[in-house]
């Protein structure tokens, strides 16, 4: 080989390589923090905690293995698997529930094999805090709240962990009600209730409580009447309500969550038999391709005076809006940041349903009777996605 051709090879070969180098920055650059990409963020100060509260005795990370064991050794990676792999957990659950989990697993996991760890908490769980209803709960240590920080940035989903279901569904089947109110009794009881005023056991945990299901106040609905229908009650349970403490049922039979379906109902009889005949005005539709356009034009809207989203969400989405002290005095809401939380209903039908009907007392609808404002509400909705870690 020439000494020529060697320079132009050794030349090509620099240029590859700061072609790639220039790519990596590039897409550093242009990533979003946090976002759920090809590279899981690591922080060692939480996985410290992680390691410290042994998580690692029945649970595994598939997404940091590498990072756990150059850092705290083989066993760090995990012991061995009798839990769940941690992988995309990240914002699926609120802080509360994760808290709640810790302090008596089977009040959020029906039949959770993982023991208490009451070790987390201060005095064992003797010390008590207020918490945002000035209820007292049992007081997390430090280094628990470090643990929860640890899984709530788990947000690259793993090789083990099935996406979340999304999307309406509809109810395949009529169910029993008396099958309803056992499986209610199990699965729905730790934070709903007893009396499904949403005040059980981990509700002392969450800074929102649960849905309370005996008022008829449903508020994940696709229907114009003020009520969830049988379809968006039986999607709730089978979709879940990522970002929250709900978490979806889609180890249960199609059957059995019709039967969950039956026992609501049962609950608000009345109301149900009065709405029933109007089930079937839903808004649900094919939504349009949320291209450039559309979402110039919804955070055009957003900030307007028609639509006022700002007023609540403020200028970025951030939950920062002037009208946010007032939500929470009035209404115990506290205003979702847009950008950083996981949508509950992050598929585009469903965030479009969201702000054309609205979220109860707190989030009124902006779709008019006449649908003339349509197309307003898709822009909307695509803006709010674009906004969204999780969703753009």
């Amino acid at each position: 080989m020439s000494v020529r051709h060697a320079t132009l090879l050794l030349a090509a070969a620099t240029l590859c390589v700061v072609a790639a180098i220039m790519g990596l920055l590039t897409r550093s650059t242009n990533a979003t923090p946090d976002s759920e990409e090809s590279v899981q963020r690591y922080d060692k100060h939480l996985a410290a905690a992680y390691v410290e509260a042994q998580c690692w005795q029945c649970h595994t990370v598939s997404t940091l293995e590498a990072d756990l064991v150059r850092d705290f050794g083989p066993q760090a990676a995990g012991a061995r698997a009798a839990g769940p792999d941690l992988a995309g957990i990240g914002g699926l659950y609120t802080d509360g529930w994760h808290a709640a989990h810790l302090f008596n697993p089977q009040s959020v996991v029906a039949g959770s094999q993982m023991p208490a760890q009451r070790q987390l908490f201060v005095l064992d769980g003797q010390a008590t805090t207020p918490n945002a209803r000035g209820e007292r709960r049992p007081a997390l240590k430090f280094s628990a709240q470090l643990v929860i920080e640890f899984m709530q940035s788990l947000t690259m989903p793993g090789r083990f962990r099935a996406p979340w279901p999304r999307g309406p569904k509809e109810l395949p089947q009529s169910g029993s009600v008396r099958e309803g109110r056992e499986l209610y009794q199990r699965h729905c009881i730790g934070c709903h209730g007893q009396a499904a005023d949403g005040r059980g056991e981990a509700a002392l945990f969450f800074t929102k409580l649960p849905a309370n299901l005996a008022s008829s106040k449903l508020i994940w609905r696709s229907v114009r009447v003020p009520l969830a229908s049988y379809d968006d009650i039986y999607t709730t349970i089978t979709n879940g309500l990522p970002g929250s403490g709900m978490p979806a049922f889609t180890w249960l039979s199609d059957g059995q969550r019709a039967s969950l379906v039956a026992y609501i109902a049962s609950l608000n009889r009345e109301v149900f038999d009065a709405y029933e005949p109007r089930f079937d005005q839903s808004v649900y539709e094919t939504p349009p391709v949320f291209d450039a356009a559309l979402v110039a034009r919804g955070q055009e809207l957003f900030s307007s005076e028609t639509y006022k989203c700002t007023s609540c969400h403020g200028a970025q989405g951030r939950g920062d809006g002037e009208q946010r002290a007032e939500l929470i005095r009035k209404h115990g809401v506290i205003v979702r940041d847009l950008g950083a939380e996981r949508l509950r209903r992050g598929d585009a039908q469903g965030v479009f349903a969201s702000i054309a009907l609205g979220l109860g007392e707190a989030m009124p609808g902006h779709l008019k009777d006449d649908d003339s404002n349509k197309q307003d509400i898709w822009a909307l909705a695509a803006y709010s996605r674009s906004l969204n870690r999780f969703e753009r």
